[in-house]
């Protein structure tokens, strides 16, 4: 297609090295964020067990307390 007598150039092989380029840098973005986000909701389940764990503990020295005071 000639726009303005203009021929557009070939497409070359450093194209599609740079396309490639592209592709792999951005799914190596998407990788990392995944992992990144796995990392995060591994920290919060791991403080939130031992918070459940921490309040197991108190309840069952508050129910030993209540039974000696009996």
């Amino acid at each position: 297609m000639m726009e303005d007598n203009r021929v557009r150039p070939p497409v070359r092989r450093s194209h599609f090295v740079v396309l490639f380029a592209e592709f792999a840098f951005n799914l190596m973005q998407a990788i990392t964020g995944f992992f990144e986000a796995l990392y995060e909701l591994s920290i919060y389940h791991a403080n939130r067990k031992v918070e459940e764990n921490s309040a197991w503990e108190q309840m069952t020295q508050d129910l030993e307390t209540l039974e000696e005071d009996k």
